[in-house]
């Protein structure tokens, strides 16, 4: 069998939203192999059907190559669904590089994004899934674009999983349809701010960068306890916090990892949420 290890992600990263993405050390694994039909093991159940994101890949990428195979997959995953971490991205990615894998057709970096960006609507967490590390994404007509983006390597990362779910419509569906432009022009900055601030090391700018105006007030409403972690954790690591992806899982950003004490105090105040340090990872691999 084969083996396809995929990442999750965090998208927004505070202003870039539905456009910056970072790849981070948890993962969903596949073991795979060519079958005579479709068969998914270690699969919740709600998701072992033809509409699981993985399979739907698998053919997407399959009818791209005029391929007509079926695959036996064995599911090994490490990231929660629906918390923000991209456990979409990760799946079609997965799917898409089993296919490209097992028919030896050599697939282009840009076919992936474009097949996973298609499949997902949008490229922010595809494209680190893809290629790992920071990266800035944008969709030009009907063709993804991504670049990297450099990143100090001396960052902490940690993220804070709540065990609830916030599904991305109800997320996208509690913002509002059009913003004031001062508000537009204000995040343009911001997202300056936070990319430099993540190339240089400058807690200064990361923490201008954070002030999200366009998703973070309208979707910190959907994460009980959102402020009460915030205080916590800023205070404890002089880093930020914010919504990962369309939440509900939060990532800190710090020049120090969150202490004892502190993981002690959310782990007290809120039993039910996971506390993982992570760190800045390198892109799918088969």
């Amino acid at each position: 069998m084969i083996t396809i290890k995929t990442p999750a992600t965090s998208a927004n990263v505070g202003p870039g939203f539905d456009t910056l993405g970072l790849a981070v050390s948890l993962f969903n694994t596949f073991d795979v192999e060519e079958s005579k039909e479709d068969r998914l093991e270690n699969v919740e159940d709600r998701f072992n059907n033809k509409d699981n994101l993985f399979l739907k890949a698998f053919h997407a990428a399959a009818d791209y190559l005029h391929l007509d195979t079926h695959v036996h997959a064995i599911f090994h995953t490490g990231i929660p669904v629906s918390r923000g971490l991209g456990s979409s991205a990760s799946m079609i990615t997965g799917g898409i590089l089993a296919c490209n894998a097992l028919s030896n057709k050599k697939l282009t970096d840009q076919e992936i994004l474009q097949l996973a960006g298609t499949l997902e609507g949008h490229p922010d967490n595809a494209a680190p899934c893809i290629f790992g590390g920071l990266t800035a994404s944008i969709k030009e007509g009907d063709t993804f674009i991504t670049h990297p983006l450099e990143i100090d390597p001396d960052w902490k990362f940690c993220v804070y999983i709540p065990d609830f779910e916030v599904s991305t419509q109800k997320a996208r569906a509690i913002l509002p349809d059009s913003y004031p432009r001062a508000v537009a022009a204000g995040n343009g900055a911001r997202l300056l701010y936070m990319s430099e601030g993540l190339r240089t090391g400058d807690m200064k700018l990361v923490r201008l960068g954070a002030k999200d105006a366009i998703h973070e007030p309208y979707r910190k409403t959907l994460i009980t306890g959102f402020d009460e972690v915030k205080e916590i954790v800023e205070n404890d690591t002089g880093g930020i916090l914010l919504i990962s992806g369309s939440g509900s899982t939060c990532i800190s950003i710090s020049r120090k990892e969150l202490s004892k004490e502190a993981e002690e105090t959310l782990h007290a105040k809120f039993p039910g949420w996971q506390i993982h340090k992570v760190t800045v990872t390198t892109g799918a691999l088969v």
